[in-house]
Formats: structure tokens, sequence, C-alpha cells
């Protein structure tokens, strides 16, 4: 099972209780920009218990998925992988 490696080990996090989400910051090592992702709270809960990151948030995007596990974010244009 993946594990969110990078988004543990080398992301800064903020929680919002309000709407009960969790936002994880940190640098893309393809591209060196920016990048955050945030998740809810129950699926991160849900993560930590084993779910699988499909399934803990189906509602992010598997690109933000995938920096939050390795911390790549592939940019597609026209077909290529930059």
């Amino acid at each position: 099972m993946f594990k969110m490696m990078y988004a543990d080990n080398e992301c800064s996090y903020t929680q919002d209780y309000e709407k009960n989400t969790y936002t994880f910051k940190g640098t893309c090592i393809n591209t060196q920009k920016e990048h955050s992702v945030t998740v809810p709270s129950k699926g991160l809960w849900e993560y930590r218990q084993g779910a699988l990151i499909q399934n803990a948030f189906p509602n992010v995007s598997s690109k933000d998925r995938e920096f939050l596990i390795s911390g790549t974010m592939w940019e597609q244009e026209k077909g290529e992988i930059k």
C-alpha cells in the first residue's frame, strides 16, 4: 500500500476546523512549483486507518493524490509529459 510519504515528510499542513479539511503544501519535485492539496478530515482519517487513497479521497484528482504520495505533479501538454 502506498503512503502519503511526500505529504507526511516534506509538506506543511493546516487544518480548517470549520470546513473539516486539511491542506498540504509543498514543492513539486519535477516542476519546482509550489502546490497545495486540500483533503477532507474524514477521508484523511479513513486513509490513516488503511483505506486506499482513491477511496479515501474520491473527489481529489489523481494528480493531486499522486502529489501527496510522491511529490510529483505531471503537467500534460499536447499529449507529452513535462
